[in-house]
């Protein structure tokens, strides 16, 4: 019996099964950089994930050295793969927007291009007001979507969606971090997707050693099959 509960513990700890939480979506993706290492993407399809969003760039200047090898790899399997930018508070929008497009080629069934809009650094305690964010913002979404066709999605948590993202860009779809996987966003919009833990682990995901963030589509398969 110790022995089956000990093979038991490790197929749940090698899945993607976050023990702290559940969620009733049904399509279920991840998001990566660097930090995850090496990745087997066909094995993450075959455990069952329909989606993933890729970090690409981060400000004017910045790639993530991982991201072409990423991009080829999963864009190899069904799986449908978004490229996201992390948005500095420092560079222009167009600057930032040249950096992804650069980065960023466009390939055949691709997810929208996603903007990462936190706070880091000293804007963890020095928030950047209204009218700064969304001056870059606002470029950077504009030069995308002409660029590829497709509205750019927003990456951000509740905090900054209710103080800076609400009232000014409910035109666009949300990619929301919230670990309680609520059923609207702060404002009563639905969500697109929703990052629900950043404590998932797969043997898919540097041989199950790195923990990994754990996403949901709201929708069916269908639905992220039609997305663009």
């Amino acid at each position: 019996m110790v022995i089956l509960a000990f093979a038991f513990a490790i197929a749940i700890r090698y899945s993607f099964i976050y023990m702290g939480e559940s969620t009733d979506y049904d399509v279920k993706g991840i998001d990566v950089s660097l930090y995850q290492g090496e990745i087997d993407w066909s094995g993450l399809h075959s455990e069952g994930l329909d989606f993933a969003f890729i970090k690409a760039t981060e400000g004017a200047d910045y790639v993530d050295r991982n991201f072409e090898g990423y991009w080829k790899a999963a864009n190899l399997t069904p799986m449908r793969i978004s490229a996201y930018h992390f948005l500095s508070y420092d560079s222009s929008g167009h600057d930032q927007a040249q950096n992804y497009i650069s980065t960023v080629k466009r390939t055949w069934g691709m997810l929208p291009p996603c903007i990462d809009v936190e706070f880091y650094g000293s804007y963890e305690y020095d928030h950047p007001s209204k009218d700064k964010m969304h001056e870059i913002l606002d470029e950077m979404l504009t030069e995308l979507e002409d660029h590829y066709g497709m509205q750019p999605i927003i990456y951000t948590n509740k905090y900054i969606y209710s103080k800076y993202i609400s009232g000014h860009y409910d035109d666009y779809r949300i990619w929301i971090s919230d670990f309680d996987v609520s059923d609207n966003l702060p404002d009563g919009r639905d969500w697109t997707f929703c990052q629900y833990t950043f404590d998932g682990y797969s043997d898919s995901i540097a041989g199950g050693e790195k923990k990994v963030d754990l996403d949901v589509f709201n929708g069916s398969k269908w639905d992220l099959r039609l997305l663009k």
